[in-house]
C-alpha cells in the first residue's frame, strides 16, 4: 500500500513551523540567559557592593578610633578626643547594622550555594564583631573614668586591652572584608563568563536557526519552482504555443496538477486539430464558392471575405479590417447599408434581388444579409452577406424573352405579309393596267395613279422588310475582319451621305481580331445604323464610324467594337431603352423595323448591342462582337447579351 504524502502546504506550514521554533528556542535562550545576567548583576549592586561598602566604612571608624587611642593618654585635657571617640564608637555598631542588613538583602536574593555559605560566614562574623563592640563598652567606660581620677596605671592597663580588642575587630573586619571582595570578584567573573557562553549560545544558535531558515527557504522554492513555468506555460498555452511540455514526473500536488495540465492542453490541442481541419474545410469550400460571402462585425469592420468577394463585390484582401463605408461598396450597392442596419440590430434576414452593383460596367447581384453570432456591441451583431453576380442570369433571361419575342413577331409579320403582299401585288397590276388605259386622260388622272402606285411600292419595301425580319436566316460564319467589312461598306455608302450633305469619318484600328461573323448581315446592320444617323440630320453632318479592339463589359471577353455616331438631336432617355422594340419608332414615317432587325443579326453574332448619348451630341450605336478562338465551322452560333437600357 503506497504511503499516503502529506500535502505541500502542510510541509511547507510544518517547514516553517520548525524555523519559528528554532527561532522561539533562540529567544527563550536568550531571556533565560539575559534573566542570569540580571540576577547576577542585581546580587553584585544590589547586595555585594552595599555590604563592601559598608564594612568597608566600619573599617575606615575603626581606624579613626585606633588613631584617636594613641595619643588620647599622653594629652593633658582629654575630653575632646574622648568625644570624638564616643561619637566614632556609636558609628561603628551603625555599620555593621547596616552591614547586617545587606546581608539579609544578598539572602533574600536567593543566590548560587557559594554565596549563601559566603554570606552565613560573613553574618556570623560580623554578629560577633558586633558583639565584641558591646562587650568593649564597659572597657571605655572604665578607661575614661581612670583617666577622669588620674588613676594612670589602671588607665594605661585598660588602653592596652581595649587597643587589642580594636585590633582584634580590624582583623575581623579586613577577614570579611577580603572574603566579600573575593566573592565580589569571583561572581563578577562567574557574571562575565555566563555573559560571554551567552552570547555564543545564542549566536550559535542564532546561526542555526537562520540556517534552518535558509534552508526551508531554499526548500519551499524547490518545492514550488515548478510553479513559475506552470504558470508561463498556462500563458503560452493561452496565445497557442502548445510545445514545450512540463516536467510531470514529480509525486505531489504540482506534479498531478502538470499531468493534468498537460493532459487538458493535449485535448485542446486534439481538438484544436480537429477545429482547424474543419476550418480549413470550411475555407476551401468558402473559397471554392462562386459566390462573394463578406463579414461584417458590429463595429461595421470587414473581418472576412473569401477569394470571390473581389469579382462580384469588388473587396479584396486589402479591405479585411477597414470599415465597409471604406470600401465604397455601399455607395455602388444601393440598399446594402439598410439591409445590414436591420440585420445587426437584431432584425430578419434581408434579400436583394437583381440589385444594381455600379460600376464599369455596372453587374446585378443578388445580396442575402443574415446574422452572423451573438457577440452584440452597443445593440449590434455581426453579418454575414452573400452576393451572387446574376449579370449573366438576367441577360440570359432577358435574352430568352427577346427571342422568343422575336421569333412571335417573326411569324405574325410573315403571317401579315403573305396576306397583305398578295393583294398589293394584284392592286400594283391593276394600277399599272389603269395607267395604261387612262394614259391620255389628262394630268388629273395621272398625279392619283402614280401616288397610289408611290404608297403602293412603299408597303411593298415594308412587306420586304418583315420578311427579312421572318426569314432572317441563320448567319453562315467565316474569319471575317471587321474593319476591312466597314470601310467596304463607307465606301459604298458615301455617294448616298454626300448627296443627304453628310459625310463619313472612318476610324479603324489597325491589327484588330478576326471575328466569326457573315459579312452579308454584318453589311446589313451597318446600312441600317448608317443610314438611321444620316435620316437623324436632315441638314446633314459628319457620321462616324469607328472600328476598334474591346473588350465585353460584363464577361471581360476579348472581341470587336463598332460605333456609329451622328450629330442630330438625338433620342430622349425615356425613349432610349425601346429603340430595338419591334415596330417603335422615332420617325414620323418609320417603320421600327430596322433597329429590331439590327439587333437580331448583332445577337445572331453572339455579340450586343447599345444606344447611348454621344459625346458631342446626337446618338451613338455601339456594337460588340467576340473575337474568334476556333474556326468558324466549329463554333456554334449562340445568342449573346443584349443591353436594352444602356
Amino acid at each position: 500500500m503506497k504511503r499516503a504524502r502529506l500535502t505541500i502546504p502542510t510541509r511547507i506550514f510544518l517547514a516553517f513551523a520548525s524555523v519559528l521554533v528554532a527561532f522561539g528556542v533562540v529567544s527563550g535562550t536568550s531571556l533565560v540567559q539575559h534573566q542570569r545576567t540580571s540576577e547576577n548583576l542585581r546580587l553584585l549592586h544590589e547586595a555585594y557592593v552595599p555590604l563592601v561598602m559598608r564594612i568597608a566604612e566600619a573599617q575606615a571608624n575603626g581606624a579613626v578610633v585606633n588613631n584617636m587611642l594613641e595619643y588620647v593618654l599622653d594629652e593633658r585635657e582629654s575630653r575632646r578626643t574622648r568625644s570624638w571617640i564616643s561619637a566614632a564608637r556609636q558609628v561603628g555598631p551603625r555599620r555593621l547594622s547596616q552591614a547586617l542588613t545587606a546581608v539579609e538583602r544578598v539572602e533574600r536574593l536567593e543566590g548560587p550555594e557559594p554565596d549563601r555559605a559566603t554570606l552565613a560566614s560573613v553574618r556570623e562574623t560580623l554578629e560577633q564583631i558586633q558583639q565584641a563592640y558591646e562587650r568593649s563598652d564597659s572597657l571605655y567606660g572604665e578607661f575614661f573614668a581612670a583617666l577622669d581620677r588620674g588613676d594612670r596605671a589602671r588607665a594605661v592597663e585598660l588602653h592596652a586591652e581595649i587597643v587589642r580588642r580594636e585590633a582584634q575587630i580590624a582583623r575581623q573586619l579586613l577577614v570579611t572584608r577580603n572574603r566579600v571582595e573575593s566573592r565580589f570578584e569571583e561572581t563578577s567573573r562567574s557574571a562575565a563568563e555566563q555573559e560571554r557562553r551567552s552570547v555564543i549560545e545564542i549566536a550559535v544558535l542564532a546561526l542555526l536557526a537562520l540556517l534552518a531558515g535558509l534552508g526551508v527557504t531554499w526548500w519551499s522554492q524547490r518545492l514550488l519552482a515548478p510553479l513559475p513555468k506552470l504558470q508561463a506555460r498556462v500563458v503560452a498555452v493561452a496565445r497557442g504555443d502548445l510545445s514545450n511540455r512540463l516536467d510531470t514526473r514529480r509525486d505531489d500536488e504540482i506534479g498531478r496538477l502538470a499531468q493534468e495540465f498537460e493532459r487538458m492542453v493535449d485535448a485542446v490541442a486534439a481538438r484544436d486539430r480537429e477545429v482547424r481541419e474543419l476550418q480549413r474545410i470550411q475555407e476551401r469550400i468558402v473559397a471554392s464558392l462562386r459566390s462573394a460571402v463578406v463579414v461584417v462585425d458590429a463595429e461595421g469592420r470587414v473581418r472576412a471575405a473569401n477569394q470571390s468577394a473581389d469579382p462580384v463585390l469588388g473587396i479584396g484582401r486589402s479591405a479585411i479590417d477597414r470599415p465597409l463605408d471604406d470600401t465604397g461598396l455601399v455607395e455602388r450597392l444601393a440598399g446594402l447599408d439598410d439591409a445590414i442596419d436591420r440585420v445587426a440590430i437584431g432584425g430578419e434576414p434581408v434579400a436583394l434581388h437583381g440589385a444594381t452593383l455600379a460600376g464599369e460596367p455596372p453587374r446585378h447581384v443578388d445580396v442575402r444579409v443574415s446574422p452572423f453570432g451573438t457577440d452584440a456591441l452597443d445593440g449590434r451583431i455581426p453579418v454575414l452577406v452573400v452576393a451572387d453576380d446574376v449579370t449573366e442570369e438576367l441577360a440570359t433571361k432577358a435574352r430568352l424573352i427577346q427571342t422568343e419575342r422575336l421569333a412571335a413577331m417573326g411569324k405574325m409579320a410573315a403571317h401579315v405579309t403573305h396576306e397583305v403582299r398578295n393583294p398589293l401585288s394584284s392592286i400594283g397590276l391593276n394600277v399599272e393596267v389603269l395607267a395604261d388605259e387612262l394614259s391620255g386622260a389628262g394630268p388629273e388622272v395621272a398625279a392619283p395613279l402614280r401616288a397610289i402606285q408611290r404608297e403602293i411600292d412603299r408597303l411593298t419595301g415594308i412587306t420586304e422588310e418583315y420578311l427579312r425580319l421572318a426569314r432572317l436566316p441563320a448567319p453562315l460564319l467565316t474569319h471575317e475582319d471587321l474593319g476591312a467589312v466597314a470601310t467596304e461598306v463607307a465606301r459604298f455608302v458615301e455617294r448616298e451621305l454626300v448627296a443627304a450633305q453628310c459625310r463619313i469619318d472612318v476610324r479603324v484600328e489597325p491589327d484588330l481580331p478576326l471575328v466569326a461573323a457573315d459579312e452579308a448581315q454584318i453589311r446589313q446592320a451597318l446600312l441600317n445604323l448608317i443610314r438611321n444617323a444620316r435620316e437623324a440630320m436632315p441638314q446633314g453632318g459628319p457620321v462616324t464610324l469607328g472600328v476598334r479592339r474591346a473588350d465585353d463589359r460584363a464577361t471581360l471577353e476579348h472581341g470587336v467594337e463598332i460605333t456609329i455616331a451622328d450629330r442630330g438631336e438625338g433620342i430622349p432617355p425615356e425613349r432610349r431603352g425601346r429603340v430595338f422594340d419591334l415596330f417603335f419608332s422615332t420617325k414620323e414615317r418609320g417603320t421600327g423595323l430596322g433597329l429590331s432587325l439590327t439587333q437580331q443579326i448583332v445577337v445572331a453574332h453572339r455579340g450586343h448591342i447599345r444606344c447611348e448619348d454621344g459625346a458631342e451630341g446626337g446618338t451613338t450605336f455601339v456594337m460588340w462582337f467576340p473575337e474568334v478562338h476556333a474556326p468558324a465551322n466549329e463554333r456554334p452560333v449562340q445568342p449573346a447579351v443584349i443591353d436594352d437600357h444602356a
